[in-house]
């Protein structure tokens, strides 16, 4: 009878394909975007005629709205419906990424960008919510986690090859064209299939979008701008006190928020506190990688294909252990699984920061770095099982936007040290750094009370 009622509700094994299909595509071209972007970013800079600053905010405004607005999209996901909510987030992203190829300028060029981070941060909990609904069985839905995360992972290994060869064989602009196709088919996978999600009545939180924005904005530059005006600078600490005060006043208002874009009490739970913190810092530590090292390597009169080909073995670990985590997962258990792979991670950074960006130590070093960046898949099922299917829109957000929030903290810190001391060293070593604390945390947390946090919200 459970087989039939979940037959019912997925309208059928074949009918859940296509929303695997899409929701993968959806995160195959995020991915794809940040990793063919990273490898073209010393290029748009010596054809914009642009410095690291400026390049920083070319990869972080992306980031930058795309984490400030996730909160409010898981939300605007739950109120108007998921199926809805993806198929505009689709055409945004599809427009946007057509501004970013045509852009004639580093502002436009930026605007674009902070366009494209609109359309994913409406995109990425709407396409969780359209998972969940496909897969309502929790070993279906850690196999579909999977499988997302292994197609998604794809990108990640082609981009960097991909990225190098667009660039030399056209342009940089190319690289956000390539965007076009899979958002045509994403489309397509939705615009024919029926939602059966039922809708929230939620009303969106403006006060705390507000503040929300206005802390992670200001923080973030600061972080980027520090560094080039000097910290003493009136505006650098001008922005650092508004971000404590907008951050202190979001957490209040929330508090009093009688329908809050963030519930502070899905924070009860140790396994979404720990998903959420372990979010943060691995996406900082494996995007950053992704940002440093390309960085790193034109340094060394690295040519785009080559260091394409550099990304390699790191993309491919992702993109392969991502794949089979679930069953790794099944057989040794998820917390021992993520915690093993975020240390590898720690261990190859450490590795590239104490012998270079030789051709031995990127291989050994990106392979294991690679082995933390698959480490995702674990951080997104715990924190899908410790959040009840009322609130799947709000708890995937919150943790999407702790992830962008780390990948844009990372630009703006590694982006700081890779100028600074004009190597890769600092660099990873903060790389390191994080990957460890996402290993503790994952040791101590995750997976630890996901049955009595579902029914205690």
């Amino acid at each position: 009878m459970g087989k039939t009622l979940s037959m019912d509700l997925v309208g059928g094994p074949a009918s859940t394909a296509p929303v695997l299909l899409g929701v993968a595509l959806s995160s195959f071209m995020v991915a794809l975007d940040v990793t063919a972007l990273n490898v073209a970013l010393p290029g748009i800079g010596q054809d914009l005629a642009t410095g690291m600053d400026r390049l920083q905010w070319i990869a972080g405004a992306y980031t930058l709205v795309f984490a400030s607005l996730l909160l409010s999209a898981g939300a605007l996901s739950d109120r108007l419906g998921a199926r809805k909510v993806f198929l505009c987030a689709l055409m945004i992203f599809t427009g946007a990424s057509i501004a970013c190829g045509s852009a004639d300028g580093v502002v436009a060029l930026i605007a674009a960008r902070a366009v494209q981070g609109i359309g994913a941060a409406l995109m990425l909990p709407s396409s969780m919510a359209l998972l969940v609904e496909a897969y309502p069985d929790p070993e279906a839905r850690a196999r579909a986690v999977a499988l997302w995360g292994g197609i998604s992972a794809l990108a990640l290994v082609s981009g960097p090859l991909l990225g190098g060869m667009l660039i030399q064989l056209v342009d940089w602009r190319s690289i956000f064209y390539l965007n076009v196709p899979f958002c045509l088919i994403a489309l397509a996978c939705f615009a024919l299939r029926r939602s059966v999600i039922a809708v929230q009545p939620r009303s969106i939180d403006w006060t705390g979008q507000l503040l929300s924005a206005l802390a992670l904005v200001s923080l973030i530059f600061a972080l980027i701008e520090g560094p080039v005006w000097g910290w003493r600078h009136p505006w650098v600490i001008a922005t650092l006190l508004v971000a404590v005060i907008a951050g202190l006043a979001f957490i209040y208002s929330q508090r009093v928020q009688r329908e809050p874009m963030l519930p502070l009490s899905l924070f009860r739970s140790r396994t979404f506190s720990a998903a959420i913190g372990a979010g943060f810092l691995q996406t900082l530590a494996y995007y950053g990688s992704l940002f440093a090292l390309p960085f790193a390597l034109q340094g060394q009169g690295r040519t785009p294909v080559e260091i394409g080909v550099a990304m390699i073995p790191m993309t491919i670990a992702t993109g392969v252990m991502a794949s089979v985590s679930g069953r790794l997962s099944n057989v040794f258990g998820a917390r021992t699984v993520g915690a093993a792979g975020m240390l590898c991670g720690a261990l190859g950074a450490a590795l590239l920061a104490l012998f270079g960006l030789d051709p031995v130590c990127l291989v050994s070093g990106g392979l294991l770095i690679g082995l933390g960046g698959a480490t995702l898949p674990v951080i997104v099922g715990a924190c899908l099982a410790s959040v009840p299917n009322g609130k799947v829109g709000v708890g995937s957000g919150v943790l999407n936007a702790a992830r962008q929030s780390g990948g844009v903290t990372g630009i703006a810190l590694l982006g700081a040290a890779l100028e600074g001391s004009g190597h890769a060293t600092g660099a990873l070593s903060i790389i390191a750094l994080s990957f460890v604390a996402a290993a503790v945390l994952t040791v101590m947390r995750l997976y630890t009370d996901e049955v009595d946090v579902v029914s205690e919200c």
